[in-house]
């Protein structure tokens, strides 16, 4: 953390996982200033011309996330320079180099940083999908492909996972907390 406490959580899991509600509670509940950014929320101030994933991930849905992720970036540098913790929620992925954790640690440059991933089961993202509209809502074909993708995360050591299958958002926040309460600093 920096010397006024401040840092970069990120929220990463499958659509479905609870992130932006997770991201959001975490952030009110916080001592002092915290602010949540929402990746998609940033990708979607595209409005003419939104290269939209669902369609597939193409060269203009790469260049808007890109974009989208390098402002998120720069918005948490500045939160953190002031003493503001910030979160932002993201699907992370561990294997795609397009999407990883490596490429937000570089955007970061030194501003320190935490990971923790939500990962229910899959019948549960199924649920909470349903519940969505307009571009959040995803197939569930896609939303399978993005759930296997995260799978990975499992299999590691470095970063907490939550199975967010049956907690509350506020549960959710609190486990967020306990994890970082008990995980190292990036």
């Amino acid at each position: 953390m920096t010397a006024n406490g401040a840092f970069v959580l990120f929220i990463s899991g499958p659509a479905g996982a609870g992130k932006s509600a997770a991201a959001n509670a975490w952030a009110s509940a916080r001592p002092g200033c915290a602010a949540h950014i929402e990746l998609d929320g940033v990708r979607e101030m595209v409005k003419s011309g939104f290269a939209d994933p669902r369609d597939g991930w193409s060269d203009a849905t790469d260049r808007q996330y890109r974009i989208a992720r390098a402002n998120c970036a720069d918005m948490a540098r500045r939160y953190v320079a002031e003493g503001i913790t910030c979160v932002i929620d993201d699907a992370i992925f561990p294997l795609w180099e397009a999407s990883d954790y490596a490429g937000w640690s570089r955007l970061l440059d030194a501003a320190p940083h935490r990971l923790v991933i939500l990962l229910p089961d899959f019948e549960t993202t199924l649920a909470r999908n349903v519940q969505r509209s307009g571009r959040r809502l995803l197939s569930p074909d896609l939303l399978r492909v993005i759930y296997d993708m995260m799978l990975p995360w499992r299999e590691q050591q470095a970063y907490p996972v939550l199975d967010t299958s049956t907690l509350t958002i506020a549960q959710t926040a609190q486990r967020i907390q306990d994890a970082l309460d008990h995980a190292p600093t990036a």
